[in-house]
């Protein structure tokens, strides 16, 4: 069963050579290639190959090497807890990220 709502279609517009909305009889299909958008055609895939553990209860599965290079900063700056800003605030608790 699907969640898609049924659609009834009354009537097929199109733009005609003017520029204005014509209503057609044919049915008209648009991509997003007919707006310069780059499609890409190869066929994808739609499940993240995982390793599966050989029976029920038993995690066999082997081990994944994780990174811990990172590409990630520092919200706040890493000061003393009694340091303070030039205008005497909290230097501990201001985000470096404000504008």
């Amino acid at each position: 069963m699907s969640n898609r709502p049924d659609i009834e279609i009354r009537r097929q517009t199109a733009f005609g050579e003017d520029g204005h909305l014509e209503v057609t009889q044919r049915s008209v299909e648009t991509s997003l290639e007919d707006f310069g958008a780059d499609v890409d055609h190869r066929e994808q895939t739609s499940r993240v190959d995982r390793p599966e553990a050989s029976e029920f209860g038993v995690d066999d599965r082997p081990e994944v090497d994780q990174s811990s290079e990172s590409n990630q900063a520092t919200l706040f700056a890493d000061t003393d807890d009694d340091q303070q800003t030039l205008t005497g605030e909290d230097a501990a608790t201001r985000c470096l990220f404000d504008d």
